[in-house]
């Protein structure tokens, strides 16, 4: 089941670093699942604007003094249950194959992004560009594990021999990540014939010993969407 996401300390993923623990009684895993599936509900429901922490102890059952000691702000629950529907659905595959792992990676982001984790990633970035505290958090809690998984996923092609030696590796990611959120915010359309398109151009020029010229000519054809 998808869960909001919120309380991950930054790059809990890709870095072995954990979230770190209000001192106190430990969490009942029953109310830590109460609190989640809540706080996820509800930022699909209103976003990030209208969530809130007495939202959340009512929906849930959880007494809001309990929650705020294990979230200690509501910014923090919030990526926690959004990191914890999103993070499994993104495929960071080793199958000795980087061009089939780097389209598996570009599909599973665009697909869970389609969805209600999509929603509020949307309502995440755009409250971060009125708020540095949002954008830091999310920085650090979604957008640099991300870039760290799938980075590594792209030098391990390079060391294979099968992507270039000189591949610049954060800027193929800006290419299709970015693209990927710009659809996104711009409420179009994340299908998978779309993100094949995406992840096919970008190879073109990460290919070893095919570094094809782009050719407008030619392009690759995929579904086009209205907006």
């Amino acid at each position: 089941m998808e869960h909001s996401p919120e309380n991950i300390a930054p790059s809990s993923e890709g870095t072995g670093a954990k979230a770190p623990r209000s001192a106190g009684r430990p969490r009942s895993e029953g109310a830590r699942r109460a609190v989640l599936d809540a706080a996820y509900a509800i930022l699909v429901e209103t976003g990030l604007g209208k969530f809130s922490i007495e939202a959340v102890a009512l929906r849930s059952g959880v007494a809001r003094t309990t929650i705020y000691r294990w979230w200690p702000s509501k910014g923090l629950l919030a990526i926690e249950s959004f990191l914890e529907a999103f993070r499994p659905q993104l495929a960071y595959a080793e199958t000795g194959d980087a061009a089939a792992d780097f389209r598996a990676f570009v599909r599973s982001l665009a697909h869970a992004l389609s969805g209600p984790a999509g929603r509020i990633a949307a309502s995440v970035v755009a409250q971060a560009q009125s708020d540095p505290e949002t954008r830091q958090m999310f920085l650090e809690t979604v957008s640099k594990p991300l870039r760290h998984e799938s980075s590594q996923l792209l030098a391990r092609g390079i060391k294979g021999g099968e992507l270039r030696a000189d591949l610049d590796v954060p800027l193929v990611l800006d290419a299709a990540v970015g693209a990927v959120y710009l659809r996104l915010l711009l409420g179009q359309p994340l299908d998978a014939s779309w993100s094949h398109a995406l992840s096919d151009t970008v190879l073109r020029g990460c290919l070893a010993g095919r570094n094809l010229p782009f050719n407008p000519s030619k392009p690759l054809r995929h579904r086009t969407s209205s907006g």
